[in-house]
């Protein structure tokens, strides 16, 4: 594998979503094929899902020279490789398979000096999850400025966010022993981008708001986020990344004790 991205907003979208898989696992396999990058994984507590695909369009130059491959490294220290990156440098990424390393170069910048890195490969088993395709119940899209601001506030009373949804509400809610807070997100707001949902549903969902943080803080790689519920599944949490390529987040419901 050999790409490099040139654009320095495509760079840092790259950074951002390594910096926060950081947050959720320790180590991330990465699978290439002609088509492009993906990835999937989940948390230590089981309970949160990435699943990344990234097409070749997303690079300057991409190519893969075997038909299929994976290789598995750290999540923490290819972020911190990442951080040194500068907006006016090139980003080139290629494997050696000599010395089972991840060979990455930041080069050609006007204000910073040339970077080189190796990154061991780490050798893990990971199972790839085939994730439903079934129609959820409820469908709704919003900037991901808002419901990151929704989930900051709700965060002050509690750990668990309960989304209640039907035709004529979207509340989001959280009670504790400081207090409560419910958030009712009129169906005219400008930030709330669509909204669908299954013909007389009434639906109420509660989610790990640790895990939900760890979720939206992906808010950096696109303005809007969609959001899929289904009675007694997990949530499903999708970013378009451009370029036909996503990254969806999928968390499994809290069940009370």
């Amino acid at each position: 594998m050999h790409l490099t991205i040139e654009e320095s907003s495509i760079a840092a979208k790259f950074y951002s979503l390594f910096a926060n898989l950081a947050g959720l696992i320790n180590h991330v396999c990465i699978y290439i094929s002609p088509e492009g990058l993906y990835m999937q994984g989940m948390d230590p507590s089981q309970i949160c899902l990435f699943d990344v695909n990234i097409t070749s369009q997303w690079f300057t130059t991409y190519s893969s020279d075997k038909e299929k491959t994976s290789i598995c490294v750290s999540t923490r220290f290819l972020e911190k490789i990442l951080s040194t990156y500068k907006s006016d440098q090139i980003m080139d990424l290629n494997i050696n398979y000599d010395t089972d390393t991840l060979n990455i170069s930041f080069i050609n910048g006007t204000t910073t000096c040339d970077k080189f890195f190796e990154l061991p490969m780490i050798d893990v088993n990971n199972e790839i999850i085939k994730l439903s395709d079934t129609e959820s119940h409820v469908e709704l899209c919003m900037t991901s400025k808002k419901l990151t601001e929704l989930v900051s506030q709700i965060e002050i009373f509690d750990k668990i966010v309960t989304f209640e949804l039907s035709e004529k509400k979207v509340l989001m809610k959280a009670s504790g022993d400081k207090g409560s807070m419910m958030a009712k997100l009129s169906l005219e707001d400008s930030q709330l981008l669509d909204y669908a949902v299954m013909e007389g549903l009434e639906l109420s969902q509660s989610f790990s708001l640790k895990h939900i943080k760890l979720m939206i803080a992906f808010n950096k790689i696109a303005k809007e986020v969609k959001l899929e519920l289904t009675k007694d599944r997990p949530l499903i949490m999708t970013y378009d990344l451009e370029k036909e390529s996503t990254l969806k987040l999928v968390l499994a419901p809290n069940i009370e004790d």
